[in-house]
């Protein structure tokens, strides 16, 4: 049974409200009155306990027309990750099917990252002498050999970015080095062999340095790597790349007690001669290993990231930069994600809330790790979207990349909301409108109120809520319906549950949320 069906909450509730106006035509008789009292005294009881039981609280929305712009994010502000691990094995990654190009499609625009661990393992097209010694990361088991990438698979990587209308991002090799100095020989060879190609490509090197020891009993220091991106930068100029973005330094375990990842990201900074276009690092919540259900929908657990992006922000302050951030590699949990977590539709809560809170403190781009492979994916081996997919999918359709303040009651516990613009192909004829969205994390019925509407007495709400029969299900569906896609791999239509802009909104336990304001005009969304 679904939350729908438990908390009393029919899809056409709002619909049909005014059909189910009380009547007048009572009887004349006492019997009568004895009988349609005792039946309005019954109901009276039965509705007072219902809203005890699932709307015993009423959160507060505060919009202000007036509102400035708060952030303008890119417009792949949600792009995503192939990991390079997945390279090493062409029969498991279905890159030139054409279904995986189709459900990478319906995410455009969007970057994806090709990197990860096994980048800093990559030689591409032999040109390079490498050990075909079999090496494992004894931290997380993960193959760290030395392979190679042919200039065929590279080829086939790109024409799927190509295909699904997205930008390909490629993380180099930063180990290949003469003692203490990168050697770009094999990089030369694969930025060649791309401007060849004609392949419209962005670029990172090294993934998370600040671990090398630990990962390749290796160190790259921050200043030593600040030096080799400059070189990279100069490379990218000189054969023809000299208006990609570059971005890093790619590191890991910030907010760590050490503070390493901040200090190796300020020195890296301090050293790069001003080479990268935006500051990258990575962002997991929790261990893949120790996770639990219940911690995918604890508050303190979604209140690490905002203290996290605040860390990194300073460690850019420190080194005197003007740059934005982008969180190159995130996911719920690292080492491959959670069981029967990362990859359900519990873990759409925490996705969600990351992007809400990262466009709403400046971050330009937020690359989900991964779209395919490991316990974290977006698509599952049977090239089915799993929960997180759906949420991106929404995320993209309903949310454009103005972010707006609004003003939300507790907005770090339970109920977390964020605004934005509505992008201007979902404006229902034109009229304007945003976005508001978010979660309810409480397992039950809560009430949402909108306030500062008042001038906008047309304008009319539509609600998408995302709910699930269960926290751990693949299923996900919206509005009490199942998403699925059509047959020839479409979107379904979207229906939305149409609400005056008056009423309260009744948000079911455990559910997301995209609540479009049709015919509402903030100043912010004109600009």
């Amino acid at each position: 049974m679904s939350y729908f069906e438990n908390n009393i909450w029919n899809k056409n509730q709002y619909e049909n409200i005014e059909k189910n106006k009380p009547t007048k035509d009572f009887t004349k008789s006492f019997f009568g009155f004895f009988i349609v009292g005792t039946f309005l005294l019954l109901l009276l009881i039965c509705l007072w306990n219902i809203d005890r039981h699932n709307s015993s609280k009423t959160y507060i929305i505060v919009i202000d027309k007036t509102s400035e712009l708060l952030y303008h994010t890119s417009d792949k502000f949600l792009s995503f990750g192939l990991d390079s691990s997945l390279l090493r094995d062409w029969k498991t990654f279905p890159v030139k099917n054409d279904m995986f190009a189709n459900l990478a499609r319906h995410l455009s625009p969007a970057f994806v990252r090709i990197g990860g661990t096994s980048a800093d393992c990559l030689f591409f097209n032999k040109t390079f002498p490498i050990s075909n010694k079999k090496i494992i990361n004894p931290i997380d088991g993960q193959d760290i050999s030395n392979f190679t990438l042919s200039e065929d698979d590279y080829l086939a990587i790109y024409k799927f970015t190509t295909k699904a209308n997205l930008r390909m991002m490629f993380d180099l090799n930063v180990l290949i080095r003469t003692n203490e100095y990168w050697n770009d020989s094999n990089a030369r060879e694969i930025i060649n062999y791309s401007k060849g190609q004609d392949m419209m490509i962005d670029w990172q090197m090294g993934n998370e340095p600040n671990s090398f020891k630990h990962v390749f009993s290796r160190e790259v220091s921050g200043k030593q790597l600040g030096k080799d991106y400059h070189h990279l930068r100069l490379l990218l100029n000189e054969l023809g790349y000299d208006s990609s973005i570059l971005v890093g330094p790619e590191v890991n375990h910030i907010g760590d007690e050490n503070q390493g990842g901040e200090l190796y990201a300020t020195e890296f900074l301090k050293y790069n001669e001003d080479s990268v276009d935006f500051v990258t690092w990575h962002q997991y919540y929790l261990n893949g290993r120790e996770a639990t259900v219940r911690d995918f929908i604890n508050p303190n657990v979604f209140n690490k990231l905002s203290v996290e992006i605040n860390q990194v922000q300073r460690a850019i302050d420190t080194a005197g930069k003007k740059l934005q951030m982008w969180i190159s590699e995130t996911s719920t949990a690292f080492g491959g994600g959670a069981p029967e977590l990362s990859d359900r539709f519990v873990a759409g809560f925490l996705w969600l809330d990351k992007l809400g809170c990262s466009a709403s403190s400046g971050v330009n781009v937020v690359i989900r790790q991964s779209f395919f492979g490991g316990n974290y994916a977006m698509i599952g081996p049977d090239l089915q979207p799993n929960p997180d997919w759906w949420v991106s999918v929404f995320f993209k359709q309903f949310v454009s990349t103005k972010v707006i303040k609004i003003a939300v009651s507790d907005n770090s516990g339970h109920i977390r909301f964020y605004a934005h613009c509505t992008p201007e192909s979902a404006l229902l004829a034109r009229v304007p409108a945003m976005t508001v969205y978010g979660m309810n994390l409480n397992n039950e019925s809560v009430r949402m109120s909108i306030q500062g509407l008042s001038p906008y007495r047309n304008s009319k709400i539509f609600l998408y809520i995302l709910t699930s029969d269960d926290l751990q299900s693949r299923n996900i569906m919206l509005n009490g319906e199942i998403l699925k896609l059509r047959a020839d791999g479409s979107l379904p239509p979207f229906k939305a549950i149409i609400v005056d802009s008056t009423q309260l909104i009744t948000l079911p336990p455990y559910s997301m949320a995209f609540i479009m304001l049709h015919g509402v005009e903030v100043e912010a969304c004109g600009s």
